[in-house]
This record gives structure tokens, sequence and C-alpha cells, in this order.
């Protein structure tokens, strides 16, 4: 648990222009309203630093954009189902359960979206 000393001014490191802060609240209010009609439709979405994703729009909220991706055997590593296991077990191992689906659900922060394209 931390302490905190009230007798001590706080140094502000960093404050967001105000003007900024404004334009900000109206591109996320334009994300919303772009997208909501594309709820559960197949997008990519490229992200500010080139990223590519492919997946369908879950859900949104303030914060963020919830893509739902399909976890294959090359990006399991970045994603973790429980159910997921690309190989049998060996002699010996409980059977593990079939998995259900391999999707899992992306969280992508709205201010770092770049491009959203329907598939």
């Amino acid at each position: 648990m931390s302490t905190y000393n009230s007798s001590q001014q706080a140094t502000v490191i960093y404050q967001a222009d105000p003007a900024v802060v404004q334009h900000l609240h109206g591109v996320r209010e334009s994300l919303h309203h772009s997208c909501k009609p594309y709820l559960n439709h197949k997008v990519k979405v490229q992200t500010i630093d080139g990223l590519m994703h492919e997946g369908t729009i879950a859900g949104m909220d303030s914060k963020n954009l919830y893509l739902s991706v399909t976890a294959t055997t090359q990006s399991v590593r970045g994603y973790y189902n429980p159910y997921y296991k690309p190989f049998p077990p060996g002699p010996g191992y409980y059977p593990y359960p079939a998995p259900v689906n391999n999707n899992v659900i992306l969280p992508l922060v709205l201010f770092e979206l770049l491009a959203i394209s329907l598939i």
C-alpha cells in the first residue's frame, strides 16, 4: 500500500492542452458514431503504429474498441485461451477439453486507431 504525503507539492510533468482534450473528445464521439452501426461486422483495423488487425467488432466503450480475432497456432503466444491445445496430449495426460472456439477479444485504444475498413 502506498502512502501519499500531502504536505509536499506535486510536480506536474505533463498537462494536456485544453484544445487537445476537446479535440480528443470529438474524435472519440466521432468513432462511436462511425463504428456503432457496424457492431458484429468483420473489419480490418490499422493503428497509428502501422499494425493491422482483422476481426469482428465485438463492442466499444469510452476508451476501447473490442475486436474479436481468431487465435491461430502462429499467434497463440500473443493471446491466451486456456481451452486451445494445438497438439494432442501425450500418453499419461488427462485429455484436454475440445476448444469451443479460438476467438479472443483484443482491446484497441480508440486514440491509436488510424483506419477501420469493412472486409
